[in-house]
């Protein structure tokens, strides 16, 4: 058993598809820093470039290169030798990882070159997962850091839920539209419930609407596994 499975890894590890789909979550992983820093300052939209976070001096395109560039540099800005957050790098060998495992759990090309096969079903699923999954990594980092988890995320994955129900082959418009009302709801009371017992807040919205959105994009079927891992695990780093 052992010898297949490692076997399997090898083979998926040395897949063009995996080290095209790391690459991507490598660029996409650059962005997600952007987000992690421009959300929480509501700066998104004011620079289109990068500018260095100390001496605010533009970054060039060729020290942008996701963790080649902080190597290269040794983990100090350019310009004024100040040290790079190692958030930079891990936020994007995470978000390489979350697009790796998305494929290998779904993967959408089968057969070998020159001829492949592509299974439709199976790349609308890989790429649910991947988005999700980094959407998740985003939120986590910015509740982590500024104790808030954003509308702008949270909302806009309610909205797209329909969209998601629409296109995905397993996700049925009942257990998304259930999925999202009874993660809202469920948080919403359990906020009250603690604020008339305590008379203080001990739960944000920014928690409901985000299970919501967890609702909504994986069914009803999630939030009971969502509130038990993330309890354990809330636990755990607190």
């Amino acid at each position: 058993m052992i010898t297949v499975l490692t076997h399997k890894l090898i083979v998926s590890l040395f897949h063009p598809m995996t080290w095209l789909m790391g690459c991507i979550g490598l660029i996409l992983g650059s962005f997600f820093n952007v987000c992690i820093e421009r959300i929480p300052a509501k700066t998104f939209f004011k620079s289109q470039r990068s500018r260095c976070p100390h001496c605010e001096q533009l970054i060039p395109w060729w020290l942008n290169i996701p963790v080649l560039s902080y190597i290269l540099l040794r983990g100090r800005s350019q310009c004024c030798q100040k040290k790079i957050s190692i958030q930079y790098p891990v936020i994007e060998i995470l978000g390489a990882l979350c697009w790796v495992f998305a494929y290998w759990y779904d993967p959408f090309i089968s057969g070998t070159s020159p001829h492949w096969n592509l299974n439709v079903n199976a790349l609308i699923r890989c790429l649910h997962l991947g988005t999700f999954a980094s959407l998740m990594l985003i939120c986590s980092v910015i509740d982590i850091k500024h104790r808030i988890i954003p509308d702008v995320i949270s909302l806009t994955m309610i909205l797209l839920s329909p969209v998601w129900m629409y296109v995905h082959p397993e996700l049925d418009w009942k257990s998304s539209l259930i999925g999202a009302a009874l993660g809202v709801g469920v948080l919403y009371v359990i906020a009250w419930v603690y604020f008339l017992i305590k008379r203080e807040f001990g739960m944000g919205m920014g928690d409901a609407k985000l299970l919501g959105a967890i609702g909504g994009w994986l069914g009803y079927q999630a939030l009971f596994p969502t509130l038990f891992w993330g309890s354990i695990l809330g636990s755990a780093y607190g």
